[in-house]
């Protein structure tokens, strides 16, 4: 066979007879392949989607040449034909690469060896003969018919999917989801795949509906481009609802249909119970369930009052740790530890500065005075760590507090497991959305009492909900506010320009919170890159992947996140040995990386921050180092990290850094925000950069506008109480 030529026009599609060589990467999940083919005794490099490879497989290749800037030339395979072999020799290989169950080496030579060049052809149309075959008993002929059966049913399968325009990668998804009922599925409802198929969204499934010949006005797609509608607003927008009239003209929009078609969607939504609807307002069945259950819980805490203390002896404790530890606490830090061991719930916010620290600390040592049993926990593993070095006590995650569970995709602590604490003190509250909190609720014993830590003023959770603000506002639970800036706090620039801007004040530029004027984004990019790698490193001693970090508005724009992180990556570890490539992505040695979706069965959470530290290419992983915990990753989970050199403010939340530079552009015009600014600083422990333009800055102090979450926690607690 010929080697294909190489063509002009490197686009230009062709088809290429070649045996697959050697497999370089391959993902189980969606079937994407790097491999190596033989086409005509000369190798060459071949990308995209193949299912179950097999070295020595002999396939027709359709695509077309590309050259990679850095691999070279590779073949893009936009769809492919499996060749069986037709020799003695290539088939019984083919018997033994354990394509099918039941035969082995061994197996697979005696078979040739008694039907030679007519093994396949009996294979498919007499496997009843394979029972002459020594060792080929009824047992074993009916589990080879079965694995040819099976084989049989998935191809068919798949030359149907492709037959519709689907692509080979959710093809094999499709089957591998729904075996051979998949085609009844797609004629059916193709919508259903978005419930059943991780990965796929309504954009998806509306392209193969299509396909299917799917109207554009079934109810199936008018009811799967509302959820989606839904869906959408609250990942992207925080909300746990949308008024119904809204929710009807952006998914008419969306599915260009008349708004009254998309109403009647609505309705059937929830009817089959999908959706919830409450007068004028429709929420998603999870969030509703949320709230509803964290208002009826917390309205259940406040019912038993006050715990029964003797006041007097509750006093003369805090006295003795005033004098045990040398302290003196000021009148709403003394409120505050009182309220923690009297109050059902008791929620402490305030600024940076303000003594929140030392309030949960007076509160852990009345605790011991009185001897309570407590638990302290925070939403990720960085703020729980903190919590844990300034307390200088066991701190957990609320996901490994609550003992997640992989198997049910449930927390093992809930309402019939409660857990064993007298007080649970949770820091880091503003992060908590809806869903983890009513978690969190379910766990805690009828008698427990909760206290609840965090600044309102931050960002609220990345999850939809607002969860402090709502608790705070509802006006039902013991509220200290410290509102007073210590002594010692008073000195750092950081912290008195934090309450200035989040007062909608100017800030005053000094040695420890700097201002640094840069145009373009070429020059802000310069200006970060100047100070993670020399300025920061030199004058402070600062190691650039510990004690720096920068926080950018954006992602998307020449001065957000993805752009710099993939700068600052060559500059401060671009010497480093690759471990991982993929297109677009490339992960070093000791690159400084962030887990950006909660892995429950690894103990990894949003927003934890590590450091890889090795790999094993033969078995495909990636190891990183979490706050001192390794952490194993296959290559097929490597869509979990990102590189976090920079990363947004909103995940930045529950960490604190020595030095952080935040970029600000007019190109962040969308996000410049006075909450958002606010919460970038307070991620400061001892200096502070801002790079860009000053016009950016005003905008954003001036601008105390956040975006109104849609969220019933308030309304839905007051009704109870």
């Amino acid at each position: 066979m010929a080697y294909p030529k190489k063509n002009n026009n490197a686009a230009d599609p062709e088809t290429i007879r070649a045996i697959l060589d050697r497999v370089i990467y391959y993902n189980n999940e969606n079937a994407y392949l790097i491999a190596s083919f033989d086409g005509g005794g000369k190798n060459f490099t071949a990308v995209g989607y193949l299912h179950d490879p097999r070295d020595g497989e002999e396939y027709s290749l359709s695509g077309s040449w590309a050259n990679h800037t850095k691999y070279g030339r590779q073949f893009t395979i936009n769809s492919y034909e499996t060749h069986l072999p037709s020799s003695e020799v290539g088939i019984e290989q083919y018997l033994s690469s354990g394509l099918i169950k039941g035969i082995g080496p061994s197996l697979a030579e005696r078979i040739v060896e008694m039907f030679g060049k007519k093994t396949l052809d009996i294979l498919n149309h007499h496997p009843e003969q394979l029972m002459k075959v020594e060792g080929i008993g009824r047992k074993k002929y009916a589990a080879i018919s079965t694995a040819l059966a099976g084989m049989k049913e998935m191809q068919e399968t798949l030359v149907f999917l492709k037959s519709h325009g689907i692509t080979t990668g959710i093809a094999i998804r499709l089957y591998k989801t729904y075996g051979k009922i998949v085609a009844e599925i797609l004629k059916t409802n193709p919508y259903q795949i978005i419930d059943d198929v991780v990965g796929i969204g309504f954009q998806t499934a509306d392209t193969i509906a299509k396909k299917m010949g799917v109207q554009e006005e079934s109810i199936y797609r008018l009811t799967a481009g509302v959820r989606f509608v839904l869906d959408d607003a609250c990942k992207s927008g925080g909300h746990c609802f949308l008024p119904k009239e809204e929710l009807a003209e952006r998914s008419a929009v969306l599915l260009n249909v008349d708004e009254a078609k998309v109403e009647r969607a609505v309705l059937s939504a929830i009817e089959t119970g999908y959706l919830i609807g409450e007068g004028d307002v429709v929420s998603p069945l999870r969030l509703f369930e949320a709230e509803s259950y964290s208002a009826k819980k917390i309205a259940q805490l406040l019912h038993k009052g006050e715990r029964p203390l003797d006041k007097k002896k509750l006093y003369a404790a805090l006295d003795h740790v005033e004098h045990r530890h040398h302290i003196e606490f000021a009148e709403k830090q003394r409120l505050a530890v009182v309220s923690a061991v009297l109050n059902p719930i008791t929620i402490l916010t305030g600024g940076p500065g303000t003594g929140k620290t030392l309030s949960v600390n007076g509160m852990i040592e009345l605790a011991d005075e009185l001897g309570m049993q407590y638990v302290l926990c925070a939403p990720t593993g960085r703020a729980a760590k903190r919590l844990s070095e300034v307390s200088e006590r066991e701190a957990k995650t609320i996901h490994r507090l609550l003992e997640f569970d992989p198997n049910s995709g449930l927390f093992r602590r809930n309402d019939n497991d409660p857990i064993e604490a007298d007080i649970v003190i949770v820091d880091e509250v503003s992060m908590v959305d809806t869903q983890l909190f009513a978690s969190l609720l379910a766990a805690l014993k009828p008698e427990a009492q909760l206290v609840l830590v965090g600044d309102v003023d931050q960002l609220p959770s990345v999850g939809p909900g607002q969860v402090l603000r709502d608790l705070i506002d509802s006006k039902s639970l013991s509220t200290i506010r410290l509102d007073t800036i210590f002594r010692q706090a008073e000195r750092s620039s950081i912290i008195s320009n934090s309450h200035k801007i989040n007062h909608g004040g100017e800030p005053v530029f000094a040695d420890d919170f700097q201002f640094i004027d840069a145009e373009t984004p070429e020059q802000i990019q310069n200006h970060i890159i100047g100070l993670c790698s020399t300025v920061l490193p030199q004058n402070y001693q600062y190691d650039p992947f510990t004690d720096i970090q920068v926080l950018s508005p954006m992602n998307n724009t020449p001065s957000g996140v993805k752009e710099l992180n993939k700068k600052l990556q060559h500059v401060l570890n671009g010497h480093s040995s690759i471990h991982w490539q993929g297109n677009e992505r490339k992960f070093l040695h000791n690159d400084k990386v962030m887990q950006i979706r909660n892995n429950y069965e690894k103990e990894v959470y949003n927003g934890d921050i590590g450091r890889v530290i090795g790999v094993d290419k033969e078995d495909g992983k990636l190891y990183v180092n979490f706050y001192g915990k390794n952490v194993e990753y296959s290559f097929n989970d490597l869509d979990e990290l990102v590189l976090s050199y920079a990363t947004t403010i909103h995940k930045s939340q529950g960490n604190e850094f020595n030095a952080v530079i935040i970029p600000l552009s007019m190109s962040h015009f969308i996000m410049l925000q006075r909450n958002l600014i606010y919460t970038a600083i307070t991620r400061a422990k001892q200096r502070l950069f801002l790079v860009g333009q000053r016009k950016a800055l005003a905008i954003a102090i001036n601008n105390a506008n956040t975006r109104q979450r849609n969220t019933q926690m308030m309304k839905r607690l007051q009704a109870l109480l």
